[in-house]
């Protein structure tokens, strides 16, 4: 029997889980997502997170709700052997029926290792970000700690 896996839309990530989450909507999240916002995401390894499974998510794709830390703006996660860089500016996520603007961003990022290690360069990891965040009708990023994040590892280490 075939395996049916989904495909999470950025729309439905942004419309459908972080906005609700954020204005108080939603009290519970799916079963796929963790709810990490006890924690900083972005100091701990991406291989030290709970990964749960889900039959409808691709087997090494992960979603977590969690807060940032607004004391590292560009490199997150300084506190930990890897760190989350951003490879790309802030991209506006787009109604996939209207094609406007819906009031949310997605940013890349990937996990790089060795960062405390000054003598050696930081070298790629497995593991990239999309980090999805509300913003308002300018594109400019809403003042929450609340981002959702679908973390992606091409092979497990």
């Amino acid at each position: 029997m075939a395996e049916v896996r989904c495909r999470i839309s950025d729309e439905d990530i942004v419309e459908g889980f972080l906005r609700p989450k954020i204005n108080g909507a939603a009290t519970a999240n799916p079963r796929f997502i963790v709810d990490n916002m006890e924690e900083d995401l972005y100091k701990r390894e991406p291989w030290l997170l709970p990964q749960p499974t889900d039959p409808i998510l691709n087997p090494n794709e992960w979603l977590y709700l969690g807060k940032r830390d607004w004391k590292y703006l560009w490199a997150e996660g300084v506190d930990c052997e890897g760190s989350w860089m951003p490879i790309e500016g802030r991209r506006p996520i787009l109604s996939e029926d209207s094609g406007e603007f819906i009031g949310g961003t997605m940013r890349f990022r990937y996990c790089f290792r060795n960062k405390n290690d000054k003598a050696t360069p930081m070298h790629w990891s497995n593991w990239f970000m999309r980090e999805y965040r509300l913003c308002d009708k300018f594109g400019s990023p809403i003042k929450t700690r609340h981002v959702l994040c679908k973390i992606t590892c091409y092979h497990h280490l």
